[in-house]
């Protein structure tokens, strides 16, 4: 038998995974459920208040939408290898300048604003951009593999970030979040990172450029690799004229603010219900834990986004746990509600990354994603202080928990209506 048939060669594409699953790990950091976590301690040593600190998110998120338009085009052009190092030492730098602050606007502007500049070159979109440019059939495992290094990092963050905040107080951690950038993606994504397979005479998938659909090594395999066809070029202009962009970006909108709101309220809702730290670290990693594994399984489901019923499964599972956090003041309601809310989240992360794929392909993903990352992201900058304004005028999340279960339920039935685009290259 010849070698090609004894076993598969081994992918590059799973380096690209690797290293966006090591990036993600540093990314906790900008984490709006890691920000909630020094809600407290800043209100005791600084006395600002909740939506005061929750602001500097939705600047965050103000200056990432803003700037995407402009990094699109450079993650086609040069991708991630030359963008992530940039960004992880602007990221590192700013971290260990947020130590040394004294005043709000101090915290806003390299919170907020440098190190906003450095997630936007080394964050989300370039790293989904570049896993998506690697894969097609099998996208969606491939995003689910790198996306768990998000709930890996929670795993380790969150019990790491009460300890240090209790023990030596909140500027130590940020210089550990420094030094963790610098590990995990500053030369990791300068060895390691491609543009796209085509670049090193690849083909996405792993597929052999020479051999098509019916040869015996695809047998062997046990895969179908399509022949190399001509993909479309999208340009901004078209791909906005398509209803399906719409729609993609609206649903995903409301699910970035509600996300977003959520996210960074959970650990000061959970310390308002009477729990103490070393039960809020156990169940913020218990929702990383609930990630990982169905995380696995939604990126499978995300492989079949062209059928209806998966595209809404995520928000439906959203909505039931915005439903459940209504009920929190019994405990079994609040662990129902943060594994459905965990699961929910990774499984529409994970869905919307697959169709912006699947619907504009990959020459001109970065400068169509990062259009919709404008647009989708200008609602997310919403969240973080429209929950905490809630908060501060009704003494409770409640009120807020219940417009984003209608908000979830209004995504369901938009992304429903989204089709593939059938177009010719």
């Amino acid at each position: 038998m010849p070698d090609a048939l004894k076993k598969p060669r081994y992918f590059y594409g799973w380096n690209i995974v690797a290293v966006s699953f090591l990036a993600r790990i540093s990314y906790a950091q900008h984490f709006t459920s890691i920000l909630g976590l020094f809600f407290k301690p800043m209100q005791n040593e600084l006395g600002w208040s909740r939506s005061g600190i929750a602001g500097v998110q939705t600047t965050a998120r103000v200056i990432e939408a803003l700037l995407a338009p402009a990094i699109g085009p450079l993650i086609d052009r040069y991708g991630p290898r030359l963008l992530m190092p940039i960004g992880a030492l602007v990221v590192g730098l700013a971290m260990l300048a947020v130590t040394r602050i004294d005043a709000l606007w101090q915290f806003y502007m390299l919170r907020g604003v440098v190190t906003a500049l450095g997630f936007t070159f080394m964050g989300a979109l370039v790293m989904d951009v570049a896993v998506n440019n690697w894969f097609v059939r099998k996208r969606g495992r491939a995003l689910a593999i790198a996306r768990i290094g998000g709930n890996f990092s929670n795993f380790l963050m969150v019990p790491i970030c009460i300890f240090v905040i209790a023990h030596a107080g909140w500027r130590t951690m940020f210089v550990i979040f420094a030094l963790t950038t610098w590990a995990a993606v500053l030369l990791p994504s300068a060895l390691i990172m491609r543009r796209r397979p085509e670049d090193i005479g690849l083909r996405a998938d792993g597929d052999d450029p020479d051999v098509g659909t019916d040869s015996p090594q695809n047998a062997a395999y046990g895969t179908r690799a399509p022949k190399a066809t001509p993909e479309r070029e999208w340009t901004r202009r078209e791909a906005m004229s398509t209803a399906s962009f719409w729609l993609i970006v609206i649903s995903f909108g409301i699910n970035s603010m509600t996300f977003q709101g959520i996210n960074i309220s959970l650990a000061p809702f959970i310390q308002d219900l009477g729990y103490t730290n070393t039960m809020l670290a156990v169940l913020m990693t218990f929702r990383s834990a609930v990630q990982v594994p169905f995380g696995l399984v939604m990126g499978l489901l995300a492989e079949k986004a062209d059928r209806t019923s998966m595209r809404f499964i995520p928000f439906l599972i959203l909505t039931l746990a915005a439903i459940l956090f209504c009920f929190v003041r019994t405990p079994v309601f609040l662990w129902l509600a943060i594994a459905t809310y965990g699961l929910g989240a990774v499984g529409a992360n994970i869905m919307q990354e697959v169709l912006w794929a699947n619907y504009f392909g990959r020459l001109s993903l970065g400068r169509v994603r990062s259009l919709g990352y404008l647009l989708s992201f200008g609602f997310g900058a919403v969240g973080p202080l429209a929950m905490n304004l809630i908060f501060d005028a009704a003494g409770s999340y409640r009120p807020a928990f219940i417009i984003m279960a209608g908000l979830f339920a209004l995504a369901a039935v938009l992304i429903s209506l989204a089709r593939p685009i059938k177009s010719a290259a």
